[in-house]
């Protein structure tokens, strides 16, 4: 990738994160690469990036053996509520909080994508 990409890439990715932390109750964010490297992390998640990449290749092989295609996101409820998303081919969203709203964050996340989306078409 020329060195102009990365720098727009980086930027792109850092307000993408700080707009996830401010999304009302996400109290962790973190964003993964698609070979499961750990791009950008809030402190103190209460999973580590391994357990949480162990468990979307859970989620994508229960989708692959009921033959469901490919799978985008997960939703995971408890003690919180956890979301694990496929924001791009090459970046993955994990978002997690005890006072999420599913609704809110699905929004924002699809917002957040068009956004992201329309400047990608910017670098090239």
């Amino acid at each position: 990738m020329p060195r102009c990409c990365q720098t727009l890439w980086a930027g792109m990715s850092e307000r993408l994160f700080s707009q996830l932390c401010g999304l009302n109750g996400a109290n962790h964010v973190r964003l993964i690469d698609q070979f499961g490297s750990v791009l950008k992390t809030t402190k103190k998640w209460p999973e580590t990036a391994e357990e949480q990449r162990q468990q979307w290749a859970y989620c994508c092989s229960i989708s692959e053996k009921l033959g469901l295609g490919t799978l985008f996101e997960a939703w995971i409820e408890g003690r919180r509520l956890t979301l694990y998303d496929r924001f791009e081919n090459d970046l993955y969203v994990h978002l997690s909080g005890k006072d999420g709203k599913k609704g809110v964050w699905r929004y924002e996340l699809e917002r957040l994508r068009r956004e992201w989306n329309s400047k990608q078409l910017e670098a090239i």
